[in-house]
């Protein structure tokens, strides 16, 4: 764990650890490659980081910080081999830093966005007994292990007061597992306790009718209840700003952008030269997408799945 702090540390000011993905898994580097009981058959390997550029350091057997990828099902496709551990394995087998897109009961899927290169997504399968709700869009660690050829995530900690925790030297937060989840508790109020019911106080007696006196006859038809009817005032049509798309970087006139939902952007200024292919391409985009017009002139592809949009987009850039 030592040499993977060491090897991606946090830039100055950073909010949160850099997003990564990391399996330790016993085995041995040889000049033929990495091989390892545990990986399961079909599985790609190749060399990367430090066991690439300082192979001699890391040949031999021990315990190797692998980065792994899934396919949709959570089982292990490809692993890059990164290094060799220097001292004794402590902590979980796997650990997972990123951003949860998707969660239902038996994976989770995971935007992982490292520092360097592209980002990518992940699937985690649930471990037997991890019932526990977790938010979309919100940053976790999870920590898990392999098994039977699949990643297994067995618990899980909010990622900004997991951070914060090791960067204070406190007390890390409680983990989400099993059925709970501790830091959702308290946030939606129960019902508020009955209160006794009082005795009603009796009805003071009608006086009694005065001789002569006839009772007015019953009014046919369903009786009508007086209403009022309250009508908002009319609101301006959109506040300022919201009429326009995301702003690109200064200088730039078409660009992706975003947070979730994100945004291919064209400024008036590209539509004659970019526009048609994007609108030719627009067909073989893989995921749910929507196009917009802004008043300003320009328009914008927006997706929800920012993998899927930059790989569209480089085709776009490549005509």
């Amino acid at each position: 764990m030592e040499e993977v702090k060491e090897e991606r540390k946090e830039k100055p000011g950073a909010r949160h650890p850099a997003h990564q993905a990391t399996l330790f898994l016993e085995g041995s580097l040889g000049e033929e490659g990495f091989r390892s009981p545990r990986l399961p058959e079909g599985c790609r390997v190749e060399v990367a980081g430090y066991a690439l550029t300082q192979p001699e350091e890391h040949r031999g057997e021990g315990v190797f910080t692998l980065w792994p990828r899934t396919d949709e099902e959570g089982r292990l496709t490809e692993v890059q081999v990164a290094l060799k551990l220097k001292r004794p394995m402590e902590g979980p087998e796997l650990v997972v830093h990123g951003i949860l897109l998707h969660a239902d009961g038996r994976r989770f899927v995971v935007l992982v966005q490292p520092k360097s290169g592209e980002a990518f997504r992940l699937v985690l399968g649930r471990a037997r007994g991890f019932t526990a709700f977790l938010e979309p869009r919100k940053a976790y660690r999870f920590e898990g292990a392999l098994r039977g050829g699949r990643l297994l995530a067995e618990r899980a900690f909010p990622l900004g007061k997991w951070a914060l925790a090791r960067k204070g030297g406190g007390p890390l937060p409680e983990p989400v597992e099993g059925d709970r989840n501790p830091h959702l508790e308290g946030r939606r109020k129960g019902p508020a306790p009955k209160e006794a019911r009082r005795p009603a106080p009796p009805e003071p007696e009608s006086p009694p009718e005065p001789p002569g006196r006839k009772a007015p006859p019953p009014r046919k038809g369903p009786r009508r209840d007086p209403a009022r009817v309250w009508r908002a005032p009319e609101e301006e049509e959109a506040p300022g700003g919201l009429g326009l798309p995301p702003p690109l970087p200064k200088g730039q006139v078409m660009g992706l952008v975003g947070e979730g939902p994100y945004y291919l952007v064209l400024r008036p200024e590209a539509l004659a030269l970019w526009w048609p292919k994007v609108e030719r391409l627009l067909p073989e985009f893989p995921r749910k997408y929507e196009v917009r017009w802004y008043p300003d002139g320009s328009r914008a592809v927006v997706a929800w799945d920012l993998e899927a949009l930059k790989v569209w987009y480089k085709r776009v850039l490549r005509g």
